[in-house]
């Protein structure tokens, strides 16, 4: 018995060895992947028996308390292992932020904390990645100059500023080498865990998984990069309203590969840095309507619409032939959305019934799309209010209400979305784009009428594939819709600059004011508390 023991004792001891050696290793590998995986799952596992072990809502104010304490704890849980395994991790949280008005407060908190910034490899790893990327190329070899240090790094790249030989300055966009060996790793993972807590919560989660996969694998390929460069300015070249206001940066495809870019270097301000764009004398106003119809046209028109429009990939500057004039010049096209044409054309169909208030057209295509609540859908659309009758009235709420909200917020969210395989996996990241942008228009005080631009290209995208067919009843109501919130936004331009004149009163964007009535509306229609800073991007 004795001696049995002694060979169990060895035997664990040796297993000990072995996967302490193992961890140590890989702790200090380029990809980590035992490491990431480790912290994932051990994360993963803790989270979802927090949340089965203490989540009781109950009808005093401890119990509210008790359980915003459980939603912080989890969220910093989650976002802190994002950070720490970096990489897709981080993309993989910048997708949760983007959907985070459904969540807990301290998830939106939480997911605002998570910046796409990692550390820099050195200019020995750059070195490994062309040589095996251009036949054993040396970047000297590319290149007149090329700057040692990165001027930014991300979770997947980081860009060099160099010059051709021919004289051209570039922006050179290198690839991280451990992201295509966590790749599959990480996705997998991911898969996991959302499958395991589709079980656990029996609520729908791993239903866009696989579109999701699909286009985080296309963001870490720079030749899809580069066709995405090619293909947008394809279409801006054809719209008459944009071509000579946006600009796309040329792509040198003979010195690309899937881990390297070169394009055109472009000197520019980012779009929101509103005291920059003054001291060189940029109409930072024009410069926001632009932006803002441009990813109207791309939404509503081309259907091939840009995924991640910050401020850091939308920046501006003087028109070269013309210095009166403003251009915008969109940069990192790496993470594009196609839109079948079924979906763009009803997509449009929506926004024109959101402003006509045609309730039959909203409700269809909402039950086409399988989603059940048609009002709390067109608000999270129109990123406003709305109401198919009249205003949302809101009454006070106490502890109790906010215990019968929360005890049933999950068949609310369960019957929000009553079928999975309806909904268009297109709006996972039109959403996003359309959150960033309105973020954009608010960092900048809200100098233009966002949704009215947008339901113009909305219209624009019908009327170019009906010819003319729109031209009835509906367009008369139509304009004196959208007339009519011009005049209002007017009334509150003008009642802003008084109060600020008069009595010297903080000025409120338009945006400000939507973003404390959906936080209103939310709380009232589905118990759901919104941190209202989660609207700036």
């Amino acid at each position: 018995m004795f001696a049995l023991r002694n060979i169990v004792n060895k035997q664990l001891l040796g297993i000990s060895i072995l996967g302490g050696a193992v961890y140590a290793y890989d702790s200090h590998s380029e990809a980590q992947l035992i490491t990431r995986n480790l912290r994932t799952f051990t994360n993963g596992i803790l989270i979802a028996l927090d949340y089965k072990i203490n989540f009781k809502p109950g009808p005093t104010l401890e119990d509210s308390m008790r359980i915003e304490s459980l939603h912080e704890r989890v969220a910093n849980r989650i976002f802190d292992s994002f950070e720490k395994n970096g990489g897709l991790y981080i993309k993989m949280g910048q997708v949760i932020g983007t959907q985070a008005a459904v969540l807990p407060v301290a998830f939106q908190v939480r997911a605002r904390k998570l910046f796409d910034s990692a550390p820099a490899v050195p200019f020995s790893t750059v070195e490994r990645v062309f040589k095996e990327d251009f036949d054993g190329k040396h970047p000297s070899e590319i290149f007149e100059e090329f700057d040692l240090q990165p001027i930014a790094s991300a979770s997947i790249a980081q860009v060099h500023k160099a010059r051709l030989k021919t004289g051209e300055v570039v922006a050179v966009k290198v690839q991280k080498p451990a992201i295509q060996k966590q790749m599959n790793s990480d996705l997998r993972a991911l898969r996991i865990l959302l499958q395991l807590y589709e079980y656990v919560f029996e609520l729908p989660l791993s239903w866009s998984c696989e579109y999701i996969e699909k286009h985080m694998r296309m963001e870490a390929d720079f030749l899809i990069e580069a066709r995405n460069a090619k293909k947008a300015n394809d279409h801006l070249q054809s719209e008459p309203a944009l071509r000579k206001k946006v600009y796309i940066p040329k792509v040198y495809n003979e010195f690309s590969s899937k881990r390297v870019l070169v394009c055109e270097w472009v000197d520019a301000v980012r779009l929101t840095d509103t005291d920059k764009l003054e001291e060189n004398k940029i109409d930072y106003k024009e410069a926001m309507k632009v932006s803002i119809e441009t990813f109207a046209s791309q939404i509503f028109n081309s259907g091939f619409v840009h995924g991640d429009p910050h401020p850091g990939n939308v920046l501006v500057r003087k028109h070269p032939k013309n210095n009166k004039k403003v251009q915008v010049v969109l940069i990192d096209h790496g993470l594009y959305i196609q839109e079948s044409e079924k979906f763009r054309l009803e997509y449009c169909k929506l926004w024109e019934a959101l402003f006509t208030l045609d309730i039959p057209v909203i409700t269809e295509i909402c039950k086409e799309w399988g989603i059940h609540d048609a009002n709390m859908f067109a608000s999270i659309t129109l990123q406003r209010p709305f109401s198919g009758k009249k205003a949302v009235h809101l009454q006070d709420f106490d502890v109790k209400d906010m215990y019968e909200l929360q005890s049933h917020m999950k068949e609310r969210i369960k019957n929000f979305l009553q079928d999975q395989a309806l909904f268009p996996r297109e709006l996972i990241f039109i959403s996003r784009n359309m959150n960033i942008v309105r973020a954009n228009n608010k960092a900048t005080g809200s100098p233009v009428n966002r949704i009215n631009i947008m339901a113009k290209w909305a219209v624009h995208g019908l009327s170019s594939t009906y010819k003319g067919q729109w031209l009835s009843w509906r367009s008369v109501l139509f304009e004196c819709t959208l007339f009519m919130m011009s005049f209002s936004f007017w009334l509150l331009k003008v009642r802003d600059q008084i109060n600020r004149f008069l009595f010297g009163s903080e000025v409120r964007g338009l945006e400000d004011i939507l973003d404390e009535k959906m936080k209103e509306q939310m709380y009232a229609n589905f118990g759901i508390k919104i941190d209202t800073s989660l609207f700036d991007g």
